[in-house]
């Protein structure tokens, strides 16, 4: 097994871990023949916490918003997956609170049942003190608990659909769908909070500038292994059943998602190195699981796993990110913006605060919306 990135065989194939396959390219407004007869005030791309929150925060403010999102349910990197009587946490492990408003959020939040705290540090020896919240029934709750908000305030939700171009058609921004799969929306403004990557295709695609700054925001990459076993694992790591050690060449999380509180059975969560993660990222799972296995049995103790999975995440988290909450793209005739946990800090927080200060700046657009 080896035993950092630089020795671990890579897999070949596909286009890498930071850039999926690319789209075919669409030929902009001659191509938008028809649109939604239901044009709203504004289209939210990605539903993960940037783009629930600042479609709420736009709901409640009376604007008509669309939430549009390719997976097939709401929350991105808030991932909760069941393997038989498990359940894992396989994206975000858990979020901490630094600032005022995210805590005042985060309060409510508790009040409903939907939050609370898991742990105050990982060290045994020496725990901070610092609270990390964890979701009661996995991190997903959260997203729908947030998505279940937004159709209450008159939100349009809308899954399962990818936007492939973002058209400036004068008197609105046209968005377009892969393989025609739904008919192209209007709208007075857009937020697109998608990675980066996918952002620069949408507006490359549709014929819009792309900011600069856009092209320099880069992300490493996580494999995530979700491990079922038939006997407790939980006195092998730390406090609240939790390992974080980002120096660590092969696991740089592990959560036993039991101890945790959020599963009636045993099941763990390895989080790959990242540099580890791309090097492996395009090799088939059972490759992977192979490669990896040594260092589960020896973090397992040899104790044997009933079920084993692999989730890969290729925008696990931004490595250089953007010093503003958002940026708005120059020259459209609507307002663009550009937002999420690659703007003005990471983490469940920092998406958090991208959303509401882009919604922010989508509402001082006052009557262009």
């Amino acid at each position: 097994m080896p035993n950092s990135a630089e020795d671990s065989p890579k897999c070949f194939g596909g286009s890498g871990p930071g850039r999926p396959p690319a789209l075919p390219r669409a030929s902009a407004i001659a191509t938008v023949s028809a649109v939604s007869s239901d044009g709203v005030d504004v289209l939210v791309v990605g539903a993960g916490m940037t783009g629930l929150t600042a479609g709420l925060a736009l709901a409640e403010a009376g604007k008509s918003v669309r939430l549009v999102d390719k997976g097939r349910s709401v929350g991105g990197r808030l991932a909760t997956r069941r393997i038989g009587k498990a359940t894992l946490d396989h994206g975000a492990q858990f979020f901490t609170v630094r600032s005022t408003e995210f805590s005042h959020a985060v309060r409510m939040w508790e009040t409903d049942g939907v939050v609370s705290v898991w742990t105050n540090g990982f060290d045994a020896e020496d725990p901070d003190g610092h609270p990390r919240y964890k979701t009661i029934g996995g991190m997903a709750r959260l997203a729908k608990h947030l998505a279940a908000a937004f159709v209450q305030a008159g939100g349009d939700l809308v899954v399962n659909q990818r936007v492939h171009s973002l058209i400036d058609a004068g008197g609105s921004i046209t968005a377009t769908y892969d393989a025609a799969t739904r008919i192209p929306d209007e709208a007075q403004a857009v937020l697109v909070t998608a990675p980066a990557p996918q952002c620069i295709e949408m507006l490359e695609y549709g014929g819009m500038p792309v900011p600069d700054p856009v092209r320099l925001i880069t992300y490493h990459t996580v494999i995530a292994l979700l491990v079922v076993t038939e006997t407790d694992p939980a006195a092998r790591l730390g406090p609240g059943g939790a390992l974080q050690q980002p120096l660590d060449p092969m696991f740089t999380f592990i959560a036993d998602n039991r101890a945790k509180g959020i599963s009636d059975h045993f099941g763990l969560t390895f989080h790959t190195e990242p540099a580890l993660s791309a090097a492996l990222f395009n090799c088939p799972d059972q490759e992977i699981v192979n490669r990896l296995t040594p260092e589960l049995h020896r973090v397992l103790g040899g104790q044997p796993w009933k079920e084993i999975q692999v989730k890969k995440w290729r925008y696990a988290g931004p490595r250089n990110g953007h010093p503003d909450r958002f940026l708005a793209v120059d020259g459209a005739s609507h307002p663009v913006i550009l937002a999420g946990d690659a703007f003005g800090g990471a983490r469940v927080e920092g998406a958090f605060l991208s959303g509401r200060r882009a919604a922010e700046e989508l509402l001082n657009h006052g009557a262009k919306i």
